[in-house]
């Protein structure tokens, strides 16, 4: 198979990139805490150390009919800390579809380009000695494995494989893509609270339309910012140079409202929320509505943001990101908002992702 690589971008991933990669995957999935940071930036710099770079290509330099899988994370990430990888589940995932289909998977894409998803894609594409896509299915993260582009372009997510820390396996051939999501959940409990899955089986021609390009590449160039620890002003600057990165508010945390109002038990996460008091501008109260993610921010009752925009929290003091599980009364943040790929803001995306998939029946700002 020819190797093209993206001109314009990094053409491959190294050990040195990894620190970067990993905070911005971060930016991505700002939910996320650091539990597992040290032991899966060795396990993945040792790797590449090991094998080599991983060839990082466009969908567009891979021949049409080469056979390409995704790989994420589903689950819990405490889950993952208590019962660590042992090295070879994702493979394994993989590995099981192959023989299903009597295939030969050329290359590897991250379902979702952030959190430890994204670098297990490259841990993926090294064992395999296959080149990594600079494409994903969602462009952040979102809650269910059906909350993809390609699901959108008719992409069935089966067949699929998720393998648990204890060795044991399932295996999903159903043809919608929330049934798939029910089922994969039903069990991600029982194999360990979490799972390698390997999904959405298709051709690099079926991803030139139905996934999202330069995901990949992206998240390095944002990792390398974060990593400078710069002054706050001039990182957001920085941000909304290679993202559309704005700040709407800086302020200071009021309160933090505990995880106890009642959710939809088809979105995996408790309502909550973080009032924010603003320094200066226009002194206004920020309310924060969170679920697995930011969701809203409304300001004086207005909502100013939500999903499916990307919405994260930047210590001021530290010039870095705020995970939501590190949030104190009197922390100085910034609410920052990044806008998602486009197709998020369409009719069919809004409604799989948007703020009424959260519980939330309002228009979102883009479409007054």
């Amino acid at each position: 198979m020819t190797q093209t690589g993206y001109v314009g971008a990094s053409s491959s991933i190294t050990a040195e990139d990894v620190p970067a990669f990993y905070e911005g995957a971060k930016f991505y999935s700002p939910a996320g805490g650091d539990a597992n940071r040290s032991s899966v930036i060795s396990w993945l710099a040792g790797l590449l150390d090991r094998n080599g770079p991983v060839p990082l290509l466009k969908v567009e330099g891979v021949p049409p009919e080469t056979p390409c899988v995704s790989v994420c994370v589903l689950g819990s990430g405490s889950a993952m800390a208590d019962l660590p990888p042992a090295g070879d589940e994702f493979v394994l995932a993989v590995q099981q579809i192959e023989r299903l289909q009597r295939v030969r998977f050329g290359a590897v894409y991250p379902l979702a380009a952030a959190t430890i998803s994204a670098l297990v894609a490259v841990v993926t594409a090294a064992q395999l000695r296959v080149p990594l896509l600079d494409a994903d299915g969602m462009g952040r993260t979102f809650a269910l494995i059906h909350h993809t582009a390609m699901h959108l372009s008719g992409v069935s997510p089966t067949p699929l494989a998720a393998v648990g820390p204890t060795g044991e396996s399932v295996l999903v051939e159903v043809p919608a893509g929330p049934r798939a999501d029910r089922m994969l959940r039903a069990n991600v409990d029982t194999v360990g609270g979490w799972a390698a899955l390997a999904a959405y089986p298709t051709t690099a021609g079926v991803l030139r339309r139905a996934a999202l390009p330069g995901t990949v590449s992206r998240i390095t160039n944002v990792g390398r910012l974060l990593l400078d620890r710069t002054d706050p002003d001039l990182l957001v600057t920085r941000l909304g140079a290679i993202t559309g990165c704005r700040r709407l508010a800086r302020g200071r945390i009021a309160e933090l409202e505990h995880l106890s109002r009642p959710s939809d038990v088809t979105i995996p996460a408790h309502p909550s929320s973080v009032v924010v008091d603003e320094i200066g501008g226009l002194g206004r109260q920020l309310r924060i509505e969170l679920r697995s993610e930011i969701v809203a921010v409304f300001a004086d009752g207005a909502l100013i943001a939500g999903a499916p925009d990307l919405m994260c929290l930047l210590d001021v003091s530290r010039g870095a990101l705020a995970t939501l599980d590190s949030l104190e009364p009197g922390d100085v943040i910034d609410v920052l908002v990044t806008p998602a790929d486009a197709i998020w803001y369409s009719p069919r995306g809004m409604e799989m992702v948007g703020m009424g998939s959260h519980g939330i029946p309002l228009a979102h700002p883009r479409q007054r």
